[in-house]
């Protein structure tokens, strides 16, 4: 009995780290500037993964990454920045899309969703 009493309070810990870390990046997800922007996406696309994120979490990483600017539209099979982009200023937001992308595949694969060949092109472009 008082093993299956820590081993729900172990869990319990380790879920409320999970959404400490999610807050954090959530934060930095929703940031103005691109390069905070894309590493809050990237922590979330990690978070994303655990096995502490259930399908109710995972919903709300869904309207995380939609509310990014514009991204939803990029992604989902419409026009995207190539990798091979020429201008600096567009690296940065180029770094936004790519992490996005990262972010809806893992989203659609643990939802049971699927996710559109523009976006899985976009996840699979260098960083």
């Amino acid at each position: 009995m008082a093993w299956q009493t820590l081993r729900q309070k172990a869990i319990s810990d380790d879920r409320a780290e999970w959404w400490k870390r999610t807050q954090w990046a959530l934060e930095r997800a929703l940031d103005e500037d691109e390069d905070i922007k894309a590493l809050g996406l990237a922590a979330l696309d990690v978070l994303a993964g655990s096995e502490l994120a259930r399908n109710e979490e995972l919903e709300l990483l869904d309207i995380a990454w939609k509310s990014v600017n514009g991204l939803a539209e990029i992604t989902d099979g419409g026009p995207h920045v190539s990798a091979k982009v020429s201008h600096r200023a567009a690296i940065p937001q180029h770094r936004v899309q790519v992490t996005a992308a990262r972010l809806r595949a893992r989203l659609d694969k643990r939802l049971g969703r699927p996710t559109p060949p523009g976006t899985t092109a976009l996840a699979e472009e260098e960083l």
